[in-house]
């Protein structure tokens, strides 16, 4: 019954569009280049996170998943300040462990990217690593309010 119950659970894994991390929290560094400012949250179901405090340019914020049960898929939201907003891919599942996962983002303020780096990381190049214009407006911005 033990391995009938592995052999399922392993089916189920295997079947998911998602992808299957161990982590207590969850982050988004947002590049340098990137034309805004950001807000994230993370979403689960009908279970969403208050929106962080917003992140400049070359920053990192983390939320808890606590919220997040083992076993369940969660996004990473990102928005940009007087923006759009865009789910990072790909959508996780959450396992029981420790440490974070963290998405980059990156474009400009109405067209944000968000991925999970791999191994080629050829997103990055789309990263142009230039302040631009957005990106100053987005930072002053922040420092107005």
């Amino acid at each position: 019954m033990k391995n009938i119950k592995s052999i399922l659970l392993l089916i189920i894994l295997l079947s998911s569009p998602s992808v299957v991390l161990a982590a207590t929290d969850t982050c988004v560094s947002l590049l340098v280049g990137a034309g805004y400012a950001a807000k994230m949250r993370i979403k689960s179901g009908d279970f969403k996170t208050d929106w962080s405090s917003s992140f400049a340019i070359g920053k990192t914020k983390c939320q808890s998943l606590n919220g997040v049960p083992i076993g369940g898929e969660f996004t990473v939201e990102i928005k940009a300040i007087l923006g759009k907003s865009k789910n990072c891919s790909p959508s996780i599942t959450h396992s029981e462990g420790s440490g974070s996962i963290t998405f980059q983002a990156w474009g400009t303020t109405l067209s944000p990217k968000c991925k999970m780096p791999s191994t080629d990381a050829k997103h990055l190049d789309d990263a142009n690593h230039k302040v631009n214009s957005e990106g100053v407006k987005a930072a002053e911005s922040l420092n107005d309010s």
